[in-house]
């Protein structure tokens, strides 16, 4: 042979060499031998990092519901907490199925493409990562050797071979198979993943086809909250989709584990025994039973929500009521996941969760009692599950601006709102200052003496003009209102005469839904415009009626009670709505309750979708009125949140018409 001859005949060796892999002794073949039979077992062992507690019963039901089907074949869903583990889960089980059970082509899949990809990059780093799972990789060297010879360069896997035997490896980002040693029981088993996200195509040929599909989290919240019923698509992927890869005339057994969102996500339907049959569906949450002191909970939720306002985001006050009632709010109360609980310290060395039932009330506290139903119990509400701003009695009353009772900021302006019945008038003052900062400086009801129910109209109408005449002496007394609204809707005749005998700072106005009444417009003598209002001259009665959206100003009031009243510097935040200082967040209980009596939500109707309606809690909603009818006023006033930006030079004004009430002030929406 030449030299030339020599040299590549070497080199050729020296390639060779560089692509063997010498695969090493099994580290420990009594304990590999012990998990692969046992996948419990197998994951606390192998994953201990991952799973360091025991496992609780929704744990085992998913790693139950695999390890069948990887035998049996066939179908099963579980519905598992929010946040309780399916994914790694998943993950584990995925690896268990590869190295110890018959299934020879498992499949991941996800509510995306992405989340499934990163299901698939974990797996592929419990086989390449031996730092952090040394027991795993050296137990399975026939895979981790081949990995790691590979180097991260997915390209070397053509050359690479065992004793001379190329392992046909392949370790790319889209798929995986293992490696083929002679001798080895899960030679050549592969791995893909797919999103429902995306069309999904067929893998493989007539002779390795998919055999187990694990589909973790099927749908997004957009997908299962979707107004166009995209849930049902998802629901054909996997009836059609997922089920043909299995290719003709064979089956690929699906295993589904998710968490309930609502009654009409495909979750909610494959996990009902009475929907989808052959899924064998089962709900787990994360109370078995409710405790029996239900009042105690309610104070602590209250304590917590107030704290966390105040600024402590661990809420300590709340965490000490319950230490202080520990043995009474436990009562009756059992667990399916006691460590499911943040152990960790706050910046006072004191724990920030007890246990676990703490753990449950303050999910409850922070997302709402309905989210807690479908994404921890997996028992969503009978009625749809509504989209809301999620304001709560315990918001409101920890909304507190610092200011004492009746006292009004530096420049600031008052507003009222008075909601008239036929027994009392309901009222509000709202102080607004800054960048359209609101605080409540003064509520009541004042009442209506001399009516009945068998009063007559001309009666009632009499007695609820001296009484708001007498409102009026006392609203003027102390604080003045700048601008005021008194609702007309009801007893119209006696608030048209209070306008008409006492003028400013009072005018009648009139609640409209939202789709009533046009609020856009060019203003004219006889019509004038503002922020959902407008104020429309009566020629017979001699007065300006401004009609306003109810259903707006009544969100606003929401909206801004859910504004948290002061940044981190402890400074106003802008648009911002709260109740004056107390020391007993029970004064303002009452009016919380009021305030919350409506909310706007978004409820799923069948055919339309998501709807916003407002759903009537109480009909205790007078407060509410009063309020939206404050924050209206002060609008129409021209308060508003005005956006921060840089100064710029201001423009050469330009002169205008200037329209006035009938109090000959100008109106703000024309004339600023």
């Amino acid at each position: 042979m030449s030299h030339r001859d020599n040299m590549m005949v070497r080199q050729r060796e020296e390639r060779s060499k560089a692509a063997e892999v010498v695969i090493p002794p099994i580290a420990d073949p009594i304990r590999r031998a012990a998990c692969l039979q046992d996948p419990e077992l197998f994951l606390r062992t192998y994953f201990s990092a991952i799973f360091y507690n025991p496992f609780a019963s929704h744990h085992k039901a998913m790693i139950q519901a695999i390890y069948d089907r990887c035998y049996t074949g066939g179908d099963k869903a579980v519905a598992a907490p929010r946040g309780d583990g399916k994914s790694q889960v998943t993950i584990g089980m995925m690896a268990y199925a590869l190295l110890a059970t018959p299934i020879r082509f498992p499949i991941f899949i996800a509510q995306t493409t992405k989340k499934s990809s990163k299901l698939f990059k974990q797996l592929k780093g419990k086989f390449s990562n031996e730092r952090k799972y040394p027991e795993f990789c050296g137990d399975f060297p026939e895979v981790s050797a081949c990995v790691k010879a590979l180097d991260g360069a997915p390209q070397r896997a053509a050359k690479q071979h065992v004793d001379g035997i190329k392992t046909d490896i392949i370790w790319s980002q889209e798929k995986i198979r293992l490696p083929y040693i002679e001798g080895c029981p899960f030679s050549g088993k592969m791995v893909v993943y797919f999103g429902l996200d995306a069309a999904i195509r067929g893998e493989g040929d007539d002779e390795d086809r998919p055999d187990l599909a694990v589909i973790d989290d099927p749908e997004t919240r957009e997908v299962a909250f979707s107004p166009t019923n995209q849930h049902q698509n998802i629901e054909d992927m996997i009836d059609s989709d997922v089920a043909g890869l299995a290719g003709p005339n064979k089956r690929i057994s699906r295993v589904v584990l998710t968490t309930i969102q609502n009654r009409k996500c495909y979750s909610f339907r494959v996990t009902s025994r009475t929907h989808k049959p052959t899924f064998e569906g089962d709900r787990y949450g994360i109370l078995s039973t409710w405790p029996e002191r239900d009042d105690l909970w309610q104070e602590y939720i209250a304590k917590r929500q107030t704290g966390q306002s105040a600024g402590d985001r661990s809420g300590r006050a709340a965490t000490q009521f319950y230490l202080d009632n520990m043995e009474q709010m436990k009562l009756g109360a059992t667990l399916t996941n006691p460590h499911r609980f943040v152990s960790e310290k706050d910046s006072d060395g004191n724990q920030i969760e007890v246990d676990a039932l703490q753990a449950f009330y303050n999910r409850v506290a922070d997302w709402g009692m309905d989210r807690v139903l479908a994404e921890l119990q997996n028992e969503p509400k009978e009625e749809e599950i509504p989209e809301s701003l999620g304001i709560t009695p315990g918001i409101v009353t920890s909304r507190m601006s610092g200011l004492a009772h009746a006292e009004v900021p530096p420049g600031g302006k008052v507003f009222f709102g008075c909601d008239v019945g036929k027994y009392k008038l309901d009222w509000c003052k709202v102080a607004f200052h800054g960048n359209c900062v609101g605080t409540v400086i003064d509520y009541g009801e004042w009442r209506v003496i001399g009516t009945d129910k068998t009063s007559s109209d001309e009666a009632t109408e009499l007695a609820i003009l001296r009484a708001l005449h007498e409102l009026r002496r006392f609203a003027l007394a102390e604080t003045r209102p700048d601008f005021g609204f008194i609702d007309s809707g009801d007893f119209t005749p006696a608030i048209y005469e209070f306008i008409r005998q006492t003028g400013a700072p009072f005018v009648a106005s009139k609640g409209h839904d939202d789709s009533r009444i046009s609020y856009a417009g060019e203003n004219t003598e006889k019509k004038r415009h503002f922020d959902q209002c407008r104020a429309d001259w009566q020629q017979e009665q001699g007065l300006w009626l401004y009609n306003y959206n109810a259903h707006h100003w009544k969100n606003e009031v929401h909206q801004r009670f859910t504004t948290k009243t002061f940044d981190e510097s402890h400074l106003f935040n802008d648009g911002s709505l709260s109740v004056w200082a107390t020391q007993d967040p029970k004064v303002h209980l009452a009016y919380s309750q009021e305030i919350c009596s409506e909310e706007r939500q978004e409820v799923f109707m069948e055919g339309k979708g998501l709807v916003k309606k407002w759903i009537v809690k109480s009909r205790r909603n007078h407060k509410l009125d009063a309020t939206a009818m404050a924050l209206c006023a002060a609008a129409c006033m021209g308060v508003k949140v005005v956006p921060r930006v840089q100064a710029t030079r201001p423009e050469t004004p330009q002169p205008r018409k200037t329209f006035t009430n009938q109090f000959g002030q100008p109106f703000l929406a024309t004339q600023r």
